[in-house]
């Protein structure tokens, strides 16, 4: 009896001290795999150096302790003031420090205990006759930062095409919309004047996604992260076509309600967003008002010297320094023939003097020139030549593109600017483009090569003809034995039509001979897509079937489409004719 007694002892006390030993055990990070191990010797014995021998791991063992001790020292530990000066981007800084608070990093100089501390407890007093305390950035922010996760399930579910509910949609769009107020601090109005043609147009620099919303007065110019671009780009892809509807006019608008009509009022819908994580309620100023004073604190500037520069640079009275960049553009306008105002004109409008809004001035103007620029060449990529001899013809003595750059930035024209633009209408009205030449290819007849290259997205020609209705069309192949011959048939909002390019030669060209007729068929190598416009003539709008490069086109290659497309039309299938981007 006695001997069970000391076996139950010495077991229970062998337990006591197996658990002391897990409940002291450090964790040592593996610095061959980068995983954190309870028993890092095991580990290496089985995993990781299993082919080692006992010395070899020892060593491990002794460099992954040091590894760790150094870690804890140093690495544990960040710098506030050091975070400033690596990450200038207020935003991202505050996501990274609440991200480190999160981890039990050790944070010197944080500014929750400045502010901790300039509060003592004894120091609450009735606050009854004082204004509310400003709100801070990271209170605007954060809305995104308690939103996040469900917004990232529901882009999960948009990108694996699951079924999202219609309320999940909603209120996905409005943290999107508070993307670009909040975190990039545009105005209401922006980014309810936001097209789809802007996001079509944005550009990637450097990680950094470059747009700019060229529809309001106030040009609004920004960029944004990668992350938040995905963002909106699953809004873009997955919600947007499907608010959209026949029966209203969207006006081209970036953000639309559930009914098909451009989003109404952006801070109502920050508001609801909000409410749904019952969170308090900042508008766009306050974000902007606390980026500005957030920039100011994190300045190494003293506040009187601060003060007194301001006093040198020339402001005036008290409701001068409220006066934006916005209103100086209103003062001089930024156009692609302006003239750039003089220090004098400045200071005389109530401007500071100095280069600030002078630069910026001229960065939009610049940014207009190479949109002219690019604008007389929307068919397909102007040459550095053409460039400069356009920049001669404007005759601008400064501030003019770079040739190189404007080239660079060429982008296929959305489907709005190809209605309007000039140039198109010229060639439709006169059949005379050019690039294009008949060739005879023996057996299989004359066809159409590219007598020059032309990039993806380009517009090549029309298929030329009159437009008539698609019964008038089917009648006209019964008079041709069945054979549809040049006839192209098409939907288009709802109406059956057909252009009519069999009778030849046409009506309004009798002596040109019009090259989309003459184009021949390959459902395999393809490299011509009819698209459906309604092209703004100077008489009204009229239907064009125009042919954009489905890829490269290079010089000498022959010009083909898949007959397909008309023959689909004509048995009554609908076949989209839309101008999608390639």
């Amino acid at each position: 009896m006695n001997v069970i007694c000391i076996l139950y002892v010495c077991q229970n006390t062998t337990a006591c001290s197996l658990q002391k030993i897990d409940k002291d055990r450090r964790i040592i990070s593996c610095l061959q795999c980068f995983r954190p191990q309870e028993m890092l010797p095991n580990h290496l014995l089985r995993v990781c150096m299993k082919n080692q021998t006992s010395e070899e791991r020892n060593a491990e063992v002794e460099r992954a302790k040091k590894s760790m001790k150094a870690w804890t020292l140093r690495g544990r530990t960040w710098d506030y003031n050091e975070m400033v000066k690596r990450y200038p981007d207020e935003a991202c800084r505050q996501a990274l420090l609440e991200d480190l608070r999160e981890r039990h990093f050790l944070i010197l100089n944080d500014p929750k205990d400045a502010l901790a501390e300039s509060s003592p407890p004894g120091a609450a007093v009735e606050t009854h006759n004082k204004k509310p305390a400003q709100p801070t950035l990271q209170d605007c922010q954060r809305v995104l930062r308690v939103s996040k996760a469900d917004m990232l399930i529901i882009h999960r579910k948009l990108l694996d095409q699951q079924h999202v509910e219609e309320d999940q949609r909603t209120l996905f769009r409005y943290f999107c919309e508070a993307i670009l107020v909040l975190r990039y601090f545009q105005r209401p109005e922006a980014v309810r004047a936001f097209k789809a043609s802007d996001w079509i147009n944005k550009t990637n620099v450097d990680g950094r996604i470059d747009m700019e919303v060229q529809s309001t007065k106030q040009s609004a110019k920004f960029s944004i992260t990668e992350e938040d671009s995905a963002m909106l780009d699953a809004y873009f892809l997955k919600i947007r076509p499907g608010c959209m509807q026949d029966s209203q006019d969207d006006q081209g608008r970036f953000f639309l309600s559930k009914q098909g009509l451009p989003v109404g009022n952006v801070t109502s819908d920050l508001r609801r967003l909000h409410e749904q994580y019952d969170l308090p309620s900042f508008s766009s100023q306050q974000a902007r008002r606390a980026q500005i004073t957030m920039a100011y604190s994190s300045s190494d500037e003293p506040a009187d010297e601060r003060r007194v520069r301001k006093q040198k640079r020339g402001r005036g009275p008290a409701d001068q320094d409220d006066r934006d960049f916005g209103a100086f553009l209103l003062q001089f306008p930024a156009t692609a023939s302006s003239t750039p105002p003089t220090k004098k004109k400045r200071t005389a409008a109530g401007f500071p003097p100095d280069r600030m809004f002078y630069d910026r001035w001229r960065s939009v103007q610049l940014a207009k020139r190479e949109e002219l620029l690019l604008s007389q060449c929307s068919r397909r990529p102007p040459s550095v030549s053409k460039v400069s001899r356009l920049i001669q013809k404007e005759a601008w003595t400064g501030n003019c593109p770079c040739p190189e750059d404007v080239v660079a930035k060429w982008r296929p024209a959305t489907r709005v600017q190809v209605e309007s633009d000039p140039w198109i209408i010229t060639m439709i009205q006169n059949q005379k483009w050019t690039g294009l030449a008949l060739k005879d290819f023996g057996t299989k007849g004359q066809g159409v090569v590219a007598t020059e290259p032309f990039a993806m997205g380009s517009v090549v020609c029309d298929y030329h003809g009159k437009v008539i209705t698609g019964a008038e069309g089917r009648k006209l192949v019964e008079s041709i034995k069945g054979d549809m011959g040049y006839l192209f048939f098409f939907h288009a909002a709802g109406r059956d039509l057909c252009v009519d390019a069999e009778t030849f030669p046409c009506e309004c060209h009798p002596t040109e001979n019009t090259m989309g007729r003459r184009i021949n068929h390959s459902s395999k190598r393809a490299n011509l897509r009819p698209v459906h416009c309604m092209m703004n003539f100077p008489e009204g709008q009229r239907d064009v079937i125009l042919f954009r490069a489905k890829r490269d086109i290079h010089l000498c290659e022959e010009l083909l489409f898949d007959y397909g497309v008309k023959r689909k039309s004509f048995r009554g299938e609908a076949i989209n004719l839309d101008w999608l981007d390639e």
